[in-house]
């Protein structure tokens, strides 16, 4: 069965809208050398960096269980409620175990379980799915096991400095499809706001179309992340979207502490939902990953919320190959972003390669996306890199 959602993304994508390509798009600095031959189009600029905002770390509330209620539809089981919040049957017996319960018996109907930690997060009066086979005598007998992962999954400590990205630093990339270019777009971090009592980086990023898309297509987005400077995470997404005919205002505000998201969709009544610890949104994600040590034949695996949709983005490095772009020629990361789908990890059958730069920045070089007749590239034109602020 195909992505829905990464099928969104890639019609956005041959239409040109930047912030959806760059949303799939990853990208960490010790050091002021880059691994490439200068063209002119980067640059560094000299000076004393002033550094954040003093402020405590809130990581140790922030990591408290999430606890989602889920009423028992027809047909349920704690196996299949198991793989719809967890990704495996074999978790039925810690549900049982969670709401004082035998997982040797039916789960009434209409009732209501307490959900802790859950893996996947769905929306209030979603029910689980029926499994294709029965795997109650699997799920009674055997203890929880960790939801299936890939291969070389990356774990380790959540970063605690920031040697990546500071305020000032700005990226403009060139959209082509088909040889044609079709658009612009820029990535810039902003000076530091307070939101939510905390400090935090705007990350705003803009597209637009130029001609000859333009009078097809018309792409005039603005989309802005607030970056917790301590903690590295969202505390609020907001976006301004001008695609074709369509506009919307959305605004997404992240309750770190109670693990809730408030999401607001024009002038719509505000949705809350449940949200995963240290979730980040479809741009801060991308900052995230820039702090994170890369290796290759690594992946790396992080919650997101996108649109009030909560799933788990995963991202495998697969090889170093230098590439050029107007902005230069670079030593890179070619990484490829997944969703995590239950057990499954999938993307849809035309894949999203990024390439990252291989030095701690991790600068975002190229994105590019196949389609039926061709391709989609995003490649750095330009690049300012203000000094970072010591550790």
């Amino acid at each position: 069965m195909r992505n829905k959602r990464l099928e969104k993304i890639i019609n956005r994508l041959i239409f040109l809208g930047l912030p959806t390509l760059l949303l799939l798009s990853a990208l960490s600095l010790t050091s002021c050398t880059l691994l490439f031959t200068a063209k002119g189009g980067m640059r560094y600029e000299i000076g004393k960096a002033a550094g954040p905002p003093r402020a405590a770390s809130l990581t140790k509330e922030m990591g408290s269980p999430v606890v989602v209620e889920y009423k028992v539809g027809p047909g349920d089981s704690f196996a299949s409620i198991a793989q719809w919040f967890y990704g495996s049957p074999e978790w039925g017996r810690k549900i049982a175990k969670d709401n004082h319960l035998s997982s040797r018996r039916k789960v009434k109907e209409g009732r209501v379980l307490k959900i802790v930690d859950p893996k996947f997060y769905h929306d209030p009066g979603d029910h689980a799915p029926p499994l294709a086979k029965n795997p109650a005598s699997t799920a009674d007998s055997s203890p929880p096991t960790p939801t299936p992962t890939m291969e070389g999954l990356a774990r380790g400590p959540r970063p605690s400095v920031n040697h990546a990205f500071t305020s000032g630093e700005f990226l403009k990339f060139e959209i082509r499809g088909l040889g044609v270019v079709g658009g612009y777009a820029t990535l810039e971090v902003g000076n530091y706001v307070t939101v939510s009592g905390r400090p935090c980086y705007p990350l705003i990023l803009k597209d637009n179309s130029v001609f000859p898309i333009t009078p097809i297509y018309e792409v005039n987005d603005l989309q802005t992340s607030f970056f917790d400077s301590v903690d590295f995470l969202s505390w609020k997404f907001e976006n301004f979207v001008h695609q074709g005919n369509y506009r919307a205002h959305n605004l997404e505000t992240f309750d770190q502490l109670r693990h809730k998201l408030e999401r607001r969709h024009n002038e719509d009544t505000p949705e809350e939902k449940d949200l995963a610890p240290f979730s980040q949104d479809i741009i801060s994600f991308l900052y995230y990953f820039r702090l994170l040590p890369l290796e290759e034949g690594k992946t790396y695996s992080f919650p997101v919320s996108s649109g009030g949709k909560n799933f788990q983005l995963l991202i495998k490095v697969f090889d170093r190959e230098k590439i050029t772009v107007p902005a230069g020629t670079f030593d890179c990361f070619r990484v490829r972003p997944l969703v995590q789908e239950g057990t499954v990890f999938r993307n849809k059958g035309a894949d999203i390669d990024l390439w990252l730069s291989a030095d701690d920045r991790h600068i975002p070089v190229r994105v590019e996306t196949g389609i039926v007749i061709g391709s989609v590239v995003a490649d750095l034109m330009e690049a300012r890199l203000p000094p970072l602020e010591a550790p």
